[in-house]
């Protein structure tokens, strides 16, 4: 059995709604049986998983080992030192004192724990879930964005070292191909998923009781139309961007409600905004939820909306075109190979409150149509059985056992 490390500063048990945190919980979740991961990351909670010892932890029902090296925060809040250059300092430190000579394997989430592993012999593999231009782009809040050529510098000394390299963006893909031609294969393109056994249409009467429900829970009337955003309340998100799209709409239209689910270090400027829009009562905060809450209020829902200023491939569109939910969003990442307007929701022109709402109201305009089941078929390719099959594979062929996908369907994005 191969025993593969994977490194990134996460809480399998925690309520992180990061992608790369839900990315890193498949991963464990449908680990097959020759392969054996653990997962060296963070704790949220120091009494139950404590720094520097292992525990199991449940992910979606299957047990998976885990190790926290830092603490962070349990709602996914920043901290004065980058949580990165903290993570990296302890994985020093136990990698000193042989903390990871058990295992066959090393991946990463992150390029810039390889800095210690550059002379490792051991197979060391990489996923970006970003296409890190983006740090010169004005609106990102990745702390590289103030050394955009020192990170370009780092980029280029550590990849060389990697022996695979996914990215979940076709952009990185092609631009990490050009620079290193000779090794071209190295780098592949890794789309995100969903996880099909939590996100779902439903049956008519699962839909129903959903939609009363979250109308219900949140005071509403049992006949308002539902927007929902799920995502943290960061510059990257730009929630204030889809309150100044959506207040227009919901003055002209009193039936309209927004649900944002999520939490970060915006809150309070959102709160404030709520507020001065005189909407507080049509607007709900419900803060950070996780998996089968989302999947409820995704199918009480009546359009998604995602207003992000940048993105890799991200994971909330395909769950809630997964639970037959229409999604609008500004055409940022691999969103727009995704969505099919007129089809599975729409895309806004730019980026911009006026190119947002105009969607939105596109959108709405429609009526419930297309229904949830044309929408999530449109995803299906996207299930986590296609997808995860390549890590899992390229873990096979790195530890010398025999790869199974052969036996898999072809996935659409090759």
């Amino acid at each position: 059995m191969a025993q593969i490390a994977i490194h990134y500063h996460t809480d399998p048990a925690a309520r992180l709604a990061s992608g790369i945190d839900s990315f890193i919980r498949g991963i464990l979740r449908h680990a097959p049986e020759d392969l054996h991961y653990t997962l060296v990351g963070a704790t949220t909670d120091e009494h139950q998983r404590p720094v520097g010892r292992y525990c199991d932890v449940d992910v979606g029902g299957r047990a998976a080992r885990f190790l926290p090296l830092i603490s962070i925060d349990s709602e996914g809040r920043r901290s004065a030192v980058p949580q990165t250059v903290r993570y990296t300092a302890a994985l020093s430190r136990h990698a000193l004192r042989g903390g990871l000579k058990r295992y066959d394997i090393l991946d990463f989430h992150r390029i810039e724990p390889l800095l210690l592993f550059a002379r490792d012999r051991r197979p060391k593999n990489v996923t970006l879930h970003q296409d890190m231009v983006v740090i010169r782009d004005p609106r990102s809040d990745i702390a590289w964005r103030h050394a955009p050529w020192a990170y370009e510098a780092l980029e280029a000394r550590l990849l060389r070292h990697a022996d695979r390299v996914f990215c979940v963006r076709r952009s990185a893909v092609d631009r990490y191909r050009a620079r290193w031609s000779q090794r071209a294969d190295r780098f592949a393109f890794m789309p995100t998923w969903f996880d099909s056994g939590r996100f779902g249409v439903g049956s008519d009467s699962q839909r129903t009781e959903a939609r009363q429900a979250l109308r219900a829970q949140c005071g509403w009337p049992a006949d308002a139309r539902v927007l929902v955003f799920v995502g943290r309340l960061d510059r990257q998100k730009d929630p204030l961007l889809l309150l100044e799209a959506v207040a227009p709409l919901m003055k002209a239209s009193p039936d309209l409600h927004l649900l944002m689910v999520g939490d970060g270090g915006l809150r309070g400027a959102v709160e404030a905004e709520i507020s001065r829009s005189g909407l507080a009562a049509r607007i709900a905060l419900a803060g950070a939820r996780h998996g089968e809450e989302i999947s409820r209020l995704l199918k009480g829902a009546d359009v998604f909306v995602m207003s992000s200023a940048y993105e890799g491939m991200p994971i909330a569109v395909l769950e809630a075109l997964a639970s037959g939910l229409p999604v609008v969003s500004t055409p940022v990442g691999e969103v727009p190979t995704l969505i099919q307007p007129g089809v599975n929701g729409e895309l806004a022109a730019n980026i911009s409150a006026p190119a947002l709402r105009d969607a939105i109201a596109t959108q709405l305009a429609r009526q419930g149509h297309p229904g949830p089941g044309a929408v999530a078929a449109t995803v299906q390719a996207y299930r986590p059985e296609v997808v995860l099959a390549a890590i899992y594979d390229n873990h096979r062929r790195q530890a010398g056992l025999t790869p199974c996908s052969e036996t898999r369907e072809s996935p659409t994005w090759a």
